[in-house]
């Protein structure tokens, strides 16, 4: 039987292969001329702009003629955009020919003159299509944006409309007076289709219909609690994960509101199979089904983030008192709209009063205001003592839910004024706004923390996704994290976006233009002379990339496989490298800028324009990366050079852009502007070599034999086998003072960086030989010592010199 089923199958995948292919073998219908084609699209949206003439156009005609108006506007550009070349074509001829030769010059060959005629009159003509189509496609933008007008102001005045408040005596006069015809209009259209529905159900369709309506009510019944047993939250695992929360949250949402949409799918199915189709009640119909699913989602969503049965499973930090208190807000909320607009469709279809319509809306909303006013009074409280295990309590100390239950208050007391007032078609809205934008963010939420969680789940080092990746591909698990969190916030952005515009759509912000304005931002806008587009954009990005990652392997072979074969030094080495990513990186920007559309003549502007700034508030930014360049050119600081930069000193191991890094003997990286080492003065240990000298003073005493001293220091340098031999080490005997001989030992060595090694081991080596020899080493000047005697004698000196006045008279 599987044969025959393949057998079949390969069958009618060959004649559907041959039928398309016979399709597209028959003669095709040859193209509209571009003449024609502009003439067609005119003539449309002249008639477009005659129905706009209309001042009394509903919204749905109006939508109507935007989507009229959004072909001839796409049509146009692509006319433009497949006229473009041919123009360029034209042009690039007629430079070549170059202008008609004056009176003075040799004549021309006739066939050069007719070719140049000609060439001009096809310029010529597909100039003039293209302003035409330009000029067209400005009226189409045009057109466009005086729709999408009309339809704000439309809205907002159906929206501000004034009418009798519901606390209007009169208002329920007329109610009273008006309901019983409507009752009557309501009860004659169910009574018409009850009877269409026995004209259709003669003999056995009558029980089959009702018993399959009744089939389907039943059975929907014991398969929604065992949906919803299977799909419910383990009550094993005591302590779930966040990823395993959020997936419970999905699960008991779509077991709520799965069977609810069969059901009605199963039952739409019975009355098309049976023709029951009744066109007249099709809105109230419609109601219906989206008032079930709006309970169903409603409960199915509550249910699923605050689990208000099992509090381990919560996502939201919350006691159980406030879920059940927001479960069954939600619940009462989303039974009091879909009464509403159930009666609401009804009433369009009798064509019910404007009284009774202005009292139930009003009403609903009301009853929708005090819902929520009552679950504020009570929905935040503190956690009970018992609840600790749930982290810290969401009170009312925190500063935004206190944010939140104010603006709730302000909501609430808006639905109420506006209803009293006389503004029910406000009222009514803010509540249907409440109940969307609710549902939004809830959905969005539960997606995004699905996502993140799913990403964070399988982009750790731990998980097989991951190490499949490191294993197969080459990735180190650092990098796949680095993705996980890049992909991460692009997504948080991406549903933040499209949960704002599904939270504006009616608010005057209609879905018509949210693709014409991501259609104008990818495909572009004119500005300046430069058409600015998203596809280009990125098209530009992915050329940047593209150069600059292949001067970042051109740099790292360069590093590790050519520059390691020469004889240069590593300075220079990093020199070339350094300088070719700068060339790189220049040479991407310009090319993606060309790309976009921006010419080298806009660039010299763009820098005459930059350069003021560069006087005042980039000077000091620009003189350190020209700074940086002489640094890589002059090269008399290199990479890897034991420079002194005023109280610091160390070893240079990067040259920047903007800065140099130097890594000190203390393992502290010193970041000193390159401006500062062009300008200011650098002591270079290594600059022409690095062979560098030491010194070593050492006072000895009285006793010590000059000459010995001499031959002892001498044999300790030349045993040493870093000490170089030429120039040989040097002992000079530097002066004789009271307490000591001075001598100073020189030597050199090849390494300037071994200066300290070299000097320790001298002196270890020093000290056991003069030990040998009995040479003593100076001790230190002992400080004077202070007296109680000398300080008394110093005293009666002091007092002797004092000066005696009566002395002084007696002398004069």
């Amino acid at each position: 039987m599987i044969h025959n089923f393949v057998r079949w199958l390969c069958i009618a995948l060959f004649l559907s292969v041959s039928i398309s292919v016979h399709a597209d073998e028959s003669p095709k219908a040859a193209p509209e001329p571009i003449p024609q084609r502009i003439d067609r699209l005119n003539t449309a949206l002249q008639a477009i702009e005659t129905d706009l003439q209309n001042p009394a156009l509903a919204d749905a005609a109006l939508a109507d003629l935007r989507k009229q108006t959004e072909p001839i506007s796409a049509e146009l550009q692509m006319v433009i955009e497949r006229l473009g070349p041919a123009l360029a074509a034209a042009k690039t001829r007629l430079d070549q020919l170059g202008p008609k030769p004056d009176d003075k010059a040799p004549p021309e060959s006739p066939a050069v003159t007719a070719e140049r005629q000609t060439q001009q009159e096809t310029y010529n003509q597909t100039d003039e299509l293209i302003k035409r189509a330009k000029l067209l496609a400005v009226q189409a933008d045009q057109t466009v944006n005086r729709i999408a007008t009309r339809r704000h102001l439309l809205f907002t005045r159906l929206l501000f409309q004034s009418t009798t408040g519901i606390a209007s005596p009169s208002l329920w006069l007329k109610v009273i007076e008006e309901l019983p015809h409507d009752l009557g209009n309501a009860r004659d259209v169910f009574a018409d289709w009850i009877f269409g529905l026995n004209m259709h159900l003669e003999g056995w369709r009558m029980p089959a219909f009702w018993s399959l309506v009744a089939l389907i009510l039943v059975l929907s019944w014991p398969l929604g609690r065992l949906s919803r047993a299977v799909l419910s939250r383990s009550p094993q695992i005591a302590n779930p994960s966040r990823f395993q929360k959020i997936l419970a949250a999905w699960r008991v949402a779509l077991g709520f509101l799965g069977l609810p949409i069969a059901a009605m799918f199963a039952i739409a199915v019975v009355f098309e199979t049976f023709e029951l189709d009744n066109d007249r009640l099709q809105p109230f119909i419609y109601a219906l089904g989206i008032g079930v699913i709006r309970i169903a989602l409603a409960v199915g969503v509550t249910r699923g983030l605050f689990a208000p049965t099992q509090a381990n499973w919560r996502l939201s930090q919350i006691n159980d008192t406030t879920a059940w208190r927001i479960l069954r807000l939600a619940l009462c909320v989303a039974i009091v709209v879909s009464l509403t607009r159930l009666l609401e469709s009804l009433n369009d279809i009798v064509a019910a009063s404007l009284p009774v319509s202005v009292a139930l809306r009003g009403v609903g909303a009301l009853t929708v205001a005090i819902l929520i006013g009552f679950s504020l009074r009570g929905v935040i409280t503190e956690e009970a003592p018992g609840d600790e295990c749930l982290g810290p309590p969401v009170t009312m100390g925190n500063r935004w839910v206190r944010i939140l239950r104010i603006f709730a208050w302000a909501v609430v007391l808006t639905i109420v004024v506006s209803v009293f007032v006389g503004y029910v078609a406000l009222g009514a809205f803010i509540t249907d706004q409440i109940v969307w934008v609710s549902g939004v963010v809830a959905f969005f939420y539960m997606l995004n923390v699905l996502i993140e969680e799913f990403i964070a789940a399988n982009m750790n080092p731990e998980a097989r996704v991951s190490q499949a990746l490191a294993v197969n591909i080459g990735i180190e698990h650092k990098s796949i994290s680095l993705f996980g969190v890049l992909l991460s916030g692009i997504t948080h952005a991406v549903l933040f976006i499209l949960a704002a515009l599904l939270i504006l759509a009616p608010w005057g912000l209609q879905s018509a233009d949210v693709p014409s304005g991501l259609k104008a931002v990818f495909f572009g806008v004119q500005v300046g002379g430069v058409r600015l587009s998203l596809s280009a954009v990125a098209t530009a990005l992915i050329i940047f990339a593209g150069i600059y990652g292949a001067t970042h392997v051109i740099q790292r072979w360069l590093d590790t496989r050519l520059l390691p074969q020469t004889n240069l030094d590593i300075g220079l080495r990093n020199s070339i490298k350094t300088s070719l990513g700068y060339l790189g990186f220049i040479l991407a920007t310009l090319l993606a800028l060309s790309y976009v559309g921006v010419s080298f003549e806009r660039l010299a502007i763009v820098a005459g324009a930059l350069s003021v700034g560069i006087g005042f508030g980039l000077q000091t930014i620009v003189n350190n990366f020209l700074s940086g360049l002489i640094l890589l050119w002059e090269r008399a600081i290199r990479v890897g050079d034991w420079i002194v930069v005023g109280e610091e000193q160390g070893l240079v191991r990067r040259i920047n852009v903007r800065a140099t890094e130097i890594e000190t003997f203390d393992r502290a990286l010193v970041i000193v502007p390159n401006a500062n080492l062009v300008t200011g003065v650098v002591k270079n240990w290594v600059r022409t070599s690095r062979g560098g000298r030491l010194n070593i003073p050492l006072a000895l005493g009285h006793g010590a034999d000059p000459q010995k001293v001499k031959e002892t220091l001498l044999a300790v340098a030349k045993a040493h086998k870093l000490v170089a031999a030429d120039p040989p080490p040097q002992v000079f005997f530097t002066s004789i003072t009271m307490s000591a001989l001075n001598f100073e030992l020189y030597a050199y060595v090849a390494d300037v960086s071994t200066i300290g090694s070299v000097k320790s081991d001298l002196y270890f080596d020093i000290f056991k030989r003069f030990a040998a020899a009995g040479i003593e080493i100076a001790p230190a000047a002992a400080p004077p010592v202070v007296t109680i005697a000398g300080l008394e004698k110093l005293g009666a000196l002091l007092k002797t010199n004092e000066p005696d006045p009566a002395r002084e008279r007696a002398e004069r």
